[in-house]
């Protein structure tokens, strides 16, 4: 079965759990958290990352199944209380657990396609009517280059031939953190010293 037709048939919740969570940690995102519940204020997976600065960016992901449309069962409009409390909402920071904080990207995720219709509309009513401009919308296609890249990435790296299954996406993930994990262990162990890298 290809990637696309694994993702299409996910549920949301196991797109959160079994693709985009473990993805944003192959990626090195910091504080990764799974904020789906009754209590989400749309933040459906919370991530950040360090900007050139070291500033920590307040990020989410805003999941959906299936495609995106301006109407019917998927209208994009039936989400704008959701996405509303997403970019209006303090919540306490996950990285110190008592700053209060807001979104500062958001990422709207769906399995499937997002048409024209439903991507301008989600554009006029962030850019317009609530003044937010941090967004990207990663439809399929996206989140497919975006594994077909960490697997490409990593394959070569880790000299592993590994194809693409939601069942041992998580599996393979542990492996590149594990991986990750011995280079910062192994690059750790130079330093420099007048110019030349000397081995502690």
């Amino acid at each position: 079965m290809c990637i696309r037709e694994e993702l299409f048939k996910l549920s949301e919740n196991d797109l959160r759990k079994k693709i985009i969570i473990p993805l944003l940690k192959a990626l090195n995102a910091c504080c990764v958290e799974d904020f789906h519940g009754p209590n989400e204020k749309g933040k459906d997976v919370y991530f950040s990352y360090t900007n050139i600065f070291g500033r920590y960016k307040h990020c989410c992901f805003f999941i959906k199944k299936g495609n995106i449309k301006k109407s019917g069962k998927n209208d994009i409009r039936k989400m704008r209380g959701a996405i509303d409390e997403l970019i209006g909402y303090e919540f306490t920071s996950p990285i110190d657990n008592k700053s209060p904080i807001r979104i500062e990207e958001f990422y709207f995720v769906c399995s499937g396609k997002i048409n024209q219709e439903a991507r301008d509309w989600l554009t006029e009513f962030l850019v317009r009517q609530r003044s937010f401009s941090n967004f990207i919308i990663f439809d399929v296609d996206s989140l497919i280059q975006l594994i077909i890249d960490l697997i490409k990435k990593f394959n070569h790296l880790m000299i592993k031939e590994y194809e693409f299954y939601v069942e041992n996406f998580k599996d393979y993930v542990e492996e590149i953190i594990n991986y990750n994990q011995r280079e910062h262990v192994a690059n750790s162990a130079y330093y420099y010293s007048e110019g030349k890298i000397i081995k502690s």
